[in-house]
């Protein structure tokens, strides 16, 4: 009985460990998928409140580049079947590393690239994180606020697209931007 007891208590216990290895191994999966295409370490945090529903490796072929795609929202639903999968990865012209998973809206996604960026027109504001700078603009779009921001780092750059709402605010943005920031070749 004792042994039962003792199986019962860590029950929960294993449980949890592995839900929080699950979103570690996805996060390590991605960022080594990235870091084999792209020959970069390249941050891809995890958020608690924004699980990633989504990566993926995307061709670009107008610019013959290819970018990485990592897509967050609230929630995370269902995973897609694999002949959903295909057919997204067919249509996309990509290659899904994590996901895809339902979700009602993408609140924010993040792109990664080999390229360098900069603001052609000037139109965009600098908010320095960490000593790095961020250029960003805001943008209000039929009533929803959205944030735009992008950084260089060593061997490419970073782009961001916020849906911004009373949670996910400018604040919230910028904080997951440094999250990033801390996290990547600089």
């Amino acid at each position: 009985m004792k042994k039962l007891t003792y199986l019962l208590f860590l029950l929960p216990f294993l449980i949890l460990t592995a839900c929080s290895s699950e979103a570690a191994d996805s996060t390590s999966a991605i960022e080594d998928r990235a870091a084999e295409e792209f020959e970069a370490e390249i941050s891809v945090p995890e958020f608690e409140d924004y699980p990633i529903v989504s990566a993926e490796i995307v061709s670009v072929p107008m610019a013959s580049l290819k970018e990485l795609h990592v897509n967050y929202a609230s929630e995370k639903g269902a995973l897609l079947s694999d002949e959903d999968i295909a057919k997204y990865e067919e249509n996309a012209d990509s290659e899904v590393i994590y996901g895809v998973y339902e979700s009602e809206s993408s609140f924010f996604n993040m792109v990664y690239d080999e390229t360098e960026k900069f603001s052609g027109d000037g139109s965009h504001e600098t908010e320095t994180i960490d000593g790095v700078d961020v250029q960003y603009l805001e943008a209000d779009s039929g009533g929803n606020a959205f944030l735009m921001a992008f950084f260089n780092a060593e061997a490419g750059s970073y782009t961001f697209e916020f849906a911004l709402d009373e949670d996910l605010t400018r604040e919230k943005a910028f904080e997951m931007i440094g999250t990033v920031i801390g996290d990547a070749d600089m």
